[in-house]
Order: structure tokens, then sequence, then C-alpha cells
């Protein structure tokens, strides 16, 4: 299945324009302008979410984490508790396990 594509009129100070002209081949500019688009867009919703995060950590609702020695000890006790039942599934599965063939 080919992609649908929309033709767009998009205007570029020269010297980009020359440079575009000059590095990218002819057939491959609209890929090569739709990537580069592709991953501003991805930046500026970054940007986006960043800002509209702010404010979203408040040091009195984290009052044990101080310095980065707390917050090692925090994520090491939270990756621990992913961790448990991970390795239980593991040995379920384990246990369960039939070898192919039988």
């Amino acid at each position: 299945m080919t992609a649908v594509h929309e033709r767009t009129n998009v205007m570029f100070p020269p010297d980009i324009l020359r440079e575009l002209r000059t590095l990218v081949p002819t057939r491959e500019r609209s890929p090569f302008v739709a990537e580069a688009t592709r991953r501003q867009l991805l930046i500026l919703k970054q940007r986006l979410a960043l800002k509209q995060s702010a404010g979203a950590w408040a040091d009195a609702d984290h009052g044990d984490l101080h310095d980065a020695q707390d917050m090692g000890a925090h994520r090491r006790a939270r990756n621990q508790a992913w961790e448990t039942p991970r390795l239980q599934v593991a040995e379920d599965r384990a246990e369960y396990h039939v070898p192919s063939g039988q």
C-alpha cells in the first residue's frame, strides 16, 4: 500500500535552499524535508509536554529525596519492586514449560 501525500508550498531562505539542492538528490528532497519536519515537531511536542508538566514535582511531596544518594536508593527500591514479580512470572513459566516434541 502506498502512502498518501499532500502537496504544499514552502518558502526557504536562499542559502538553505541552495544547500538542499546541492546535498540532497532531486527525488529525495520531499522525504528529507518531511523527516526533518517530523523531528522538529517531535521536539516541539516534547517542549510542550515539559512546559505543561512544570510544577508537577513538589519537594513537600517527596521529603525523603534530598540528594542524589536518596534518589538512587529510591530508584533501586522501585526497580526491586518491579523485578521480584517479573522473576516470579519467569519462574512460573519455566515450571509449566513443556519442551517441544513431547
